[in-house]
Formats: structure tokens, C-alpha cells, sequence
């Protein structure tokens, strides 16, 4: 059971999202006038009676912030509820109906006090006042993009580049510097060992370019000795390599530092395609190290000359178009050009910077795919055209070149990246309709909205804050707007599209969404069958076109893609057992209270659906199991332990006498297991 974050008390339904018929029962105690006066016992601290089912009074009592601050600027229903608490038994949920109850009725009355008596002028401007939306992502975008901000240069939200770079600069400069170690001699530190290695597990020099393999060369063969499948397998062969790495980011020779650094990049990188890196380890070299490298540069920027800094950026902006790092490791190609944006905020520089990010962006461009000598190669190229996308952005914001922004946005509008990244400065200059019709532009361009979304849930910029992608920006800057009808758009795309049990929560919102705007139960409830009908044609849709589990679904990906736990909310809440019975027909297993649903008009249904979960030949000793010959139910507790589950769903769905009915009826069927007899005590 999750307890619910402190909402404003304007939006203090969201406490029940989990539990959206607790939040009905409280509205209607509340409409029944089932709470007594609501007083503040203490600062911020509200108390109220509640008169139960059976007229039996419980205390609530409503901790709201804010209490005894002096602040009374803010409208009482923004503060947020800090705690509520109750005298009833009931904790299946982290709140029950009395608290809802006091909750109404305390928003009620903080909204009724005001600080002069209520005028006519002020009921006709009541009228016509806009509906506030409820908030439940934006304020956590905006703290995201404020974060951001902090973390870069205090002034603009950028991808990579950070003060922490600055930071780890000033730290590689602090430490000791030994005389640098001749490119020479440097290479022969490195490869040594990495040699020494590839001989002791007869691995030869599998560096066979990025194409792969060479026609009629004999695969590797991975060496059987567990010294390569374990942490640390490799510290002997990079002992070499991390003796040069430490002495080159300590070295005030940028020049030939950076030389040596590229040394090291290009050997790890080949070394690391040589080998089986089951667990990952030398590609955490390869991260560590690039990053390094990154920012060693910023200490090359502040203080080599500009003709040193020129030559020391252009090591290593070389080995990022190094076929073992563009096509394998984009990312780190990536981070090795970034380097360049270290040199955006010197004056005299900036021209190095710009030289090194327009030449990966015309070189990495999509118009030299055709040069590629394997299909295989277009993607990771790809990848990293968008990062250094990226990087070119962060750039420009660095140098100031806000025209440079502008064009970057105009000549690649479909870029993931740039589009998220334009979205996120407009939305932190609080400009949320443009944002919006930005990205609405965007996924009416899409011919796969849902595509769209997954290729930009995973981003760095608001990574975690965007569960459906562009329609999560969407419902940010409808939450901004204030517009409800824009909202709720939005969260029918959710409850149609649904795939995550997450998702069911938007039933509630959109329920007290349309009730905001003065629906009654009446209008909800056709809204909610309309709603149904095009969830039901959509589940049919992805029956149709897709297979039930993705094939690259791993971990918590992999769930059926015909279910949608926004619609079986839907149908419960609802009751629509027509919707639960065609619906069941996708599922294996339904849910418990899906099966209640469909048994409100289809208890025969429901039943079947029961009697099918059951154990072959738990209902007919004279059954066959299939692929064995034999008759009845086989004679295990797991079997009977089957029954006993099926038994108390039944229970739940037909009641204590059906389901005393049905467990005779299969112990009748087996007079002789006295075991089953016991397994099956509770029923009969």
C-alpha cells in the first residue's frame, strides 16, 4: 500500500487515485451531511466529526502546512495537506471515506471564507472565473528545468555540459604533475600489457574494422578460464594504460597530453572489441575515461595559448571518428567531441569550438550514410549524430549564439533532442501555449504517436518525467494553460493508449477533470461509455497488429501489449459488464474485480471463466488429461491447492453458499482423497 504524496488541498483527490470508490463513498457522506462543523483545534490543525454507516461517530482530524505563518497572501486551498488521520478501523487504504468526507467539507469552507462580505459583483465573477486545472506534473518539470539550470552555467538548461566539469578540472589540476611520458614510450606502456594479455588466452588482434569479421576468418575463441568472467579480469592489461591516463591529466603539455590521451581512447576502445566483456567492465573504462578526458579539456581552454588549445582539441576531436568508438560507443565518440564546447566561453577560442562541431555534424549527417560499407553501421551513426546534435546546441548557448539556437530548432525540426530541448526552454519561460502547439505540431507530423513517445520517454534532460513521452510535455503545458479541455484530451490519449498499471490513475483524474467543469453523473457516465467503446476498438486493434509480448520486452517491459489496466480501471469503476465480458476474452487470468464486473450481467460467463482456471477434470472424474491417458484431476496438493484459489474467487464473486455448492460438487468427484477433503475444508 503506497501513501500518496501531500497534495494542495484544491487537488486533495489525488490522495485516493488508488482508490477512486473510497473517494465516491466520501462525496457522498459529505453531500449527506454525514460531517459535523469543521474546527481548527491549533494552527493549521482542522477537526471534525464523522457519523459512520451505523450512525457510529469517528474524529478526523486534517493537518494542513502553513499554520501560524503569518503568510496570508496564498488562497487557503493552496496549502498542502500535510496529514490526515482517523479513529475508524478501516486500513486497506491509506485513507478511508471519513477522511474524504472532511476533506470536501473543509475546501468547501476555506473556499466559503473571505476577508469581506461576498458582494452580487462578486457571485457574477465566481461565474465566470476559469476552472484551475488540478497539477500533477508540472510543478516537477519546472523544478527539474530549474535544477538544470543550477546545474549548468546558471543561465540556460544544456545537455552535457555542467559545472561538475569545472569541478573535476580544478581537482586533476590540483594533484601533483610528473614530467609527461613520451608518445613513445607511452604507446609501448600501453599495448604491453593488452599484448601480454591477448598471449596468455591465445586471443590474436581481432581488430577487423567496423564492418566486422573478415570473409572466411574463424570466429574467436573466448577463453573457458573464469579470470575473464569475473570483476577486475582485466586490471593487469590496463595497468599500462591507466599509468599514461593519470600522468597525461596531470601534465600542463596540453599538447602532447592530449596526444597521449588519444593514444589511450583508441587502445582501450580496440582492446575492448578484442575481448568478452560479459560484465561490462571495459566498458566502464571506456565511459570513465572519455569523461575524463572532458574535463581534462576545460583546464586546456582556461589556460593553454590558442594555438596550443587548437592543436590539443584536435587529438582528440581525431580519435572520436575512430571506427572501434563511432560505430561501437557513439556516446563516448559523443562525449570526445564535446570537449570542443570547453572553448565556447573563451573569446579567442570559440572559433576552435565551432570548427570541430560543424564538421561532425556535416561528416556524421544523414547524407553520408551511402559511404557506409555495411547497413549495420547506419544506426549507431545515427545515434551519434544526434548526440553531437546535442552538442552543438549546448555550444551555442555557451557562446551566447542565440540566432545559432534558433537555426539549429528551424532546419531540423523532427530532431527529438532539439524539439525536446526548444519545448523545455519555452516551458521555463512559462510560454506554455507555444510549447504545446510545438509539440502538438510535432505528433500530428508522427505517423506512430505512440512510437513517437517511447523513442523520447528515455531522455536526459527530464529523465523520469516523461512516462508517455511527448503527451506527458503535452500534459505539462495543458496543466500550465489552465486548459481543461486540452487536459483532457490528453488523458483520453493515456487511457486508450494504456499499457502501464500506472496509467489507471488517469480515470480518476479525467473523472474529476469533467466534473470540474460542471459535468453531473449523468454526463460522466456517457462520457465513460464513449470512452470505453474506443478503448475496446483500440485493444482489438492491437490484437490485430501486434504479437501479445514484444519481442524485445525484457525485465519490467515485458507485459502482454493486449492489456490495458487503464481500461480495466475504467470498466470496474463503471461497471460496465458488457465492456468487462468482451474484454476478458484477451485475458488468460482476469483480475478479481473484473470478473465482479462481468458477473453483474453475465454471471454464466463468469462462472466458466472460473471452472476454466480450475484443474482438468476437477468438475469430471471421466475426463481425459490430455498427453497422459489417465482420468480426473491428477491426485497433487498443487492440484488441490489450484482448486482452493479458484474456490475462494469464487467466493468472492458469487458468494459464501455458490461456492459451498461448488467444492461438494468436486469432492464428490473424488470420494477417496481425503487430502483434497482437507485442502478444501475452509468450503465445505
Amino acid at each position: 500500500m503506497t501513501v500518496p504524496s501531500k497534495p494542495l488541498l484544491y487537488e486533495f483527490e489525488t490522495m485516493f487515485d488508488d482508490a477512486p470508490h473510497i473517494l465516491e463513498r466520501a462525496l457522498g457522506y459529505w453531500e449527506d451531511d454525514h460531517v459535523g462543523p469543521v474546527e481548527e483545534i491549533a494552527p493549521a490543525l482542522f477537526h471534525a466529526h464523522v457519523a459512520g454507516s451505523e450512525e457510529t461517530p469517528y474524529d478526523v482530524d486534517i493537518r494542513l502546512d502553513g499554520g501560524g505563518t503569518g503568510n496570508d497572501t496564498s488562497h487557503p486551498c493552496e496549502r498542502h495537506v500535510m496529514s490526515a488521520a482517523c479513529t475508524c478501523l478501516y486500513h486497506r487504504t491509506p485513507y478511508c471515506k471519513h477522511v474524504g468526507a472532511v476533506l470536501y467539507a473543509l475546501r468547501a469552507r476555506l473556499e466559503g471564507d473571505g476577508r469581506r462580505p461576498t458582494t452580487p459583483d462578486d457571485e457574477i465573477a465566481d461565474r465566470n472565473r476559469k476552472t484551475t486545472v488540478p497539477k500533477y506534473i508540472l510543478d516537477g518539470i519546472c523544478r527539474r528545468i530549474d535544477e538544470r539550470v543550477r546545474q549548468s552555467d546558471g543561465r540556460d538548461v544544456l545537455f552535457f555540459w555542467s559545472t561538475e566539469c569545472l569541478r573535476q578540472a580544478e581537482r586533476l589540476r590540483s594533484g601533483a604533475e610528473e614530467p609527461l611520458i613520451p608518445a613513445k614510450e607511452a604507446g609501448r606502456m600501453i599495448l604491453g600489457p593488452m599484448d601480454e594479455y591477448h598471449r596468455r588466452h591465445n586471443l590474436s588482434d581481432h581488430d577487423h574494422g567496423p564492418g566486422g569479421l573478415g570473409e572466411g576468418t574463424e570466429p574467436p575463441s573466448w577463453p573457458a578460464s573464469g579470470e575473464t568472467h569475473r570483476q577486475g579480469a582485466y586490471d593487469g592489461a590496463l595497468s599500462g594504460l591507466r599509468t599514461v591516463v593519470d600522468n597525461a591529466l596531470h601534465s600542463t603539455d596540453y599538447d602532447d597530453a592530449c596526444l597521449n590521451l588519444a593514444l589511450c581512447m583508441q587502445a582501450l576502445a580496440a582492446f575492448t572489441n578484442s575481448v568478452d566483456d560479459d560484465y561490462h567492465e571495459l566498458s566502464n573504462e571506456n565511459d570513465q575515461l572519455a569523461d575524463r578526458i572532458r574535463c581534462y579539456m576545460e583546464n586546456v581552454a582556461a589556460y593553454a595559448d590558442s594555438a596550443t588549445a587548437g592543436i590539443a582539441l584536435g587529438h582528440i576531436a581525431k580519435v572520436a571518428y575512430e571506427p572501434e568508438i563511432q560505430f561501437y560507443d557513439p556516446a563516448n565518440a559523443a562525449m570526445l567531441l564535446a570537449s570542443a564546447c570547453a572553448f565556447a566561453r573563451y573569446e579567442d577560442r570559440t572559433m576552435w569550438a565551432y570548427d570541430v562541431i560543424d564538421t561532425a555534424l556535416e561528416r556524421f549527417g544523414p547524407s553520408h550514410d551511402d559511404e557506409l560499407s555495411h547497413d549495420m553501421l547506419v544506426a549507431p551513426r545515427h545515434v551519434l549524430y544526434r548526440y553531437v546534435l546535442m552538442v552543438a546546441y549546448d555550444l551555442r548557448r555557451l557562446a551566447g549564439d542565440e540566432e545559432g539556437c534558433r537555426e539549429l530548432w528551424g532546419t531540423r525540426p523532427s530532431s527529438g533532442p532539439l524539439l525536446l530541448m526548444h519545448a523545455v526552454v519555452l516551458i521555463r519561460q512559462r510560454r506554455f501555449r507555444e510549447a504545446y502547439r510545438l509539440v502538438s505540431g510535432h505528433l500530428d507530423q508522427c505517423m506512430d504517436q505512440i512510437d513517437a513517445d517511447r523513442q523520447i520517454v528515455h531522455n536526459g534532460l527530464l529523465q523520469g518525467l516523461l512516462p508517455h513521452g511527448w503527451h506527458s510535455l503535452l500534459e505539462c503545458c495543458a496543466e500550465g494553460m489552465d486548459d481543461a479541455d486540452a487536459l483532457a484530451v490528453v488523458y483520453r490519449f493515456v487511457i486508450v493508449n494504456g499499457n502501464d498499471r500506472a496509467d489507471a490513475t488517469y480515470v480518476g483524474r479525467l473523472r474529476r477533470l469533467i466534473r470540474l467543469g460542471g459535468a453531473d453523473d449523468e454526463q460522466w457516465s456517457e462520457a465513460a461509455r464513449s470512452l470505453a467503446r474506443e478503448c475496446a476498438r483500440n485493444i482489438a486493434e492491437r490484437i490485430r497488429t501486434q504479437p501479445e509480448i514484444p519481442w524485445d520486452a525484457i525485465g519490467p517491459e515485458r507485459r502482454s501489449s493486449w492489456r490495458n489496466p487503464a481500461y480495466e480501471r475504467l470498466i470496474v469503476d463503471e461497471r460496465l459488464s458488457d465492456a468487462a465480458l468482451t474484454y476478458c476474452v484477451t485475458i488468460d487470468y482476469p483480475p478479481l474485480p473484473l470478473l465482479k464486473t462481468m458477473a453483474i450481467d453475465h454471471p454464466q460467463e463468469a462462472r466458466q471463466v472460473i471452472y476454466d482456471a480450475l484443474p482438468t477434470g476437477a468438475l469430471d472424474a471421466n475426463v481425459v488429461v490430455p498427453g497422459t491417458g489417465r482420468r480426473g484431476m491428477d491426485a497433487h496438493r498443487t492440484k488441490y491447492r489450484q482448486v482452493a484459489k479458484q474456490l475462494r474467487r469464487y467466493r468472492e464473486v458469487f458468494g459464501e453458499e455458490e461456492m459451498r455448492g461448488l467444492a461438494r460438487r468436486i469432492v464428490e468427484q473424488y470420494p477417496n482423497r481425503k487430502a483434497l477433503r482437507d485442502e478444501l475444508s475452509f468450503a465445505l
